[in-house]
């Protein structure tokens, strides 16, 4: 007996080919378009936002393109360790880093090999070529993108990433905490609301 095939998804779109398409979108047709674009583009994916810690000192006291060489450097490390763990980098925006993961524990690994080589890379340098990462971390469905991702879940973990996690720190919603393996050791660090929900948020050890 032979097995039936899935049926392929449509390669996602980029950005600027889904706006064109939303230009289209009527009060006759929306419902129509909506279910085409949310069957094509909605995945579940992890989300994983890393901020630079110390942005703005560090400008200061050593100005903007020493500090965006640095950023680059680290930033060229990380990315093949994202795409080690089955992860996609979306974008390499201002002095953060957005990805995404098929898993929590692809992405948790990722963000615990990450901090780790950024031990390895600090060690034994001046305060100028030292980079700090902030990590936040949500789970759940997303409009997945080409070149973009856009979501309430994408809102929340870039608002853990750059305003909630301290340098050098992975912190994760309890819905990403939940689907970790027993093997990845975290522990609870406090609650916060976010948008009108709260939500738990734990620290990963490393």
């Amino acid at each position: 007996m032979k097995r039936k095939k899935k049926a392929s998804r449509s390669p996602l779109p980029t950005s600027e080919q889904l706006f064109e398409r939303l230009r289209g979108r009527t009060k006759a047709n929306a419902d129509a378009m909506d279910r085409n674009i949310e069957n094509q583009c909605v995945r579940e994916v992890t989300v994983m936002m890393c901020d630079s810690s110390g942005f703005t000192r560090r400008t200061h006291e050593y100005g903007i393109l020493h500090f965006l060489a640095v950023m680059t450097d680290v930033y060229d490390r990380v990315e093949p360790i994202v795409i080690r763990h089955r992860g996609t980098v979306i974008s390499r925006g201002a002095d953060n880093l957005l990805a995404v993961f098929d898993s929590p524990a692809h992405g948790v690994d990722a963000a615990i090999a990450t901090q780790r080589l950024l031990v390895k890379f600090n060690e034994g340098k001046k305060d100028r070529d030292q980079f700090q990462l902030c990590m936040g971390f949500h789970h759940g469905k997303v409009l997945h993108l080409k070149d973009s991702i856009f979501g309430d879940k994408v809102n929340i973990a870039s608002k853990i990433g750059e305003d909630l996690a301290s340098a050098e720190e992975i912190l994760v919603t309890g819905e990403v905490a939940k689907k970790l393996p027993p093997r990845v050791k975290r522990s609870y660090a406090r609650s916060v609301e976010l948008g009108g929900k709260t939500f738990e948020l734990h620290r990963v050890k490393y």
